[in-house]
C-alpha cells in the first residue's frame, strides 16, 4: 500500500513545481516590467530635464561671457567649446548608466525565468521518482 503514498507524493511534487515556476514567472514578468517602466521614466523625464538643465546652464554661461564685453571668440569661444563637451559627457554617462541598470534588470527577469523552469523540472523529476518507487512498491507487494 506505499505505492498510494508515492503516487500522492508524485502529483503533490508535480504541483509543487509547476506552483513554484508559476511564482518565478510572475517575479520574472514584473523584473522585466519594471525594467521597462524605468526606461520610459529616464526617457521621458530624467533625460529631457537633463538637456534642459544642460541648455539653461549653457545660455547663462553665453549671457555671462557676452555681458563681459569680450569678443566670443579665443579664450571665450574655448571656454563655451569645453562647456559644452563637458554636458555632451554628462549626458553620455547618464545613458550608459541607465542602459547598464536596464540590461541588469533584464538579465534578473531572465534568471527569474530559468529559475521557473528549474522548478518546473524538480517537480517533474521528483514525480518521476515517485511514480517509480511507486511502480517498484506496488511490483514488489506483488511478489509476497
Amino acid at each position: 500500500m506505499a505505492f498510494i503514498g508515492n503516487i500522492v507524493g508524485a502529483y503533490a511534487a508535480q504541483q509543487i513545481g509547476e506552483y513554484n515556476a508559476q511564482l518565478y514567472n510572475q517575479q520574472a514578468a514584473y523584473a522585466d516590467a519594471k525594467a521597462k517602466q524605468q526606461r520610459t521614466a529616464y526617457n521621458q523625464l530624467d533625460r529631457p530635464r537633463l538637456v534642459n538643465q544642460q541648455q539653461r546652464d549653457y545660455s547663462e554661461f553665453f549671457v555671462s561671457r557676452m555681458l563681459t564685453g569680450a569678443e566670443f571668440s579665443g579664450t571665450a569661444f574655448d571656454a563655451a567649446l569645453d562647456f559644452e563637451v563637458n554636458q555632451a559627457l554628462d549626458l553620455s554617462i547618464a545613458d550608459y548608466n541607465e542602459s547598464i541598470e536596464y540590461d541588469e534588470a533584464i538579465n534578473q527577469s531572465l534568471l527569474l525565468k530559468s529559475r521557473a523552469e528549474g522548478e518546473r523540472y524538480r517537480g517533474q523529476l521528483t514525480a518521476g521518482v515517485q511514480l517509480a518507487k511507486a511502480g517498484g512498491s506496488l511490483l514488489g507487494d506483488l511478489n509476497y
